[in-house]
């Protein structure tokens, strides 16, 4: 079968979000009637801490991308110190700015002064796993694939998170999905800041 280019592995829009509420639905045993861009993960759909994990496993077998470890705050933590997002428990002016710009779906009224960290994450919708897909195969898509050993354009593997080169076989493992998003997170980092201050 002749390798996917880079517009094929980009999928239209809403063939990734048709896709990702499919395998969310799988996951969470539901219809897939009953899952919505808008469904909270936890409150709509029940989902608990391993939920989350079988969700993201799912996807990257869905998709050959590799999802990400770490929570959005969590890569905003280590990258900006965890004292300037998060005082006594309470999200900062600059962690609230951070999450509006870097996770559009959340629901904007919830982003309010006294937000806790324990209240961010019953805030993910199904969105969050569509907007999180859609980053890492856009970073899918433009990967260059000429290999570096012979020069040949390597292929998509059928099954892991990698291009293989057909000629010398060597292979080119797509990065972690934490080095891909941190790569956004500083693009989030310049639009939270002009938006209001430190």
């Amino acid at each position: 079968m002749a390798d996917a280019s880079p517009e094929q592995v980009l999928k239209p829009a809403d063939n990734v979000e048709k896709r990702v509420l499919e395998v969310i639905a799988r996951a969470m045993d539901r219809p897939v009637a009953e899952v919505k861009p808008t469904s909270s993960l936890e409150g709509d759909l029940g989902a608990q801490s391993l939920d989350y994990l079988d969700i993201a496993f799912s996807l990257e077998r869905e998709f050959r991308i590799q999802f990400p470890r770490a929570d959005f705050l969590e890569r905003a933590s280590n990258h900006f110190g965890e004292e300037n997002l998060v005082k006594d428990g309470v999200i900062t002016d600059l962690g609230l700015r951070l999450l509006a710009e870097g996770m559009p779906e959340l629901d904007r009224a919830g982003l309010r002064p006294g937000l806790r960290v324990t209240e961010v994450r019953p805030m993910f919708t199904v969105a969050t796993f569509v907007r999180v897909t859609r980053q890492l195969l856009e970073h899918k898509a433009n990967v260059d694939r000429t290999c570096k050993s012979c020069g040949t354009q390597m292929e998509e593997s059928p099954s892991l998170p990698e291009f293989v080169c057909p000629n010398c076989k060597a292979s080119l493992p797509l990065p972690p999905g934490d080095e891909v998003l941190f790569q956004d997170l500083l693009r989030v980092e310049q639009a939270a800041r002009a938006g209001g201050g430190n």
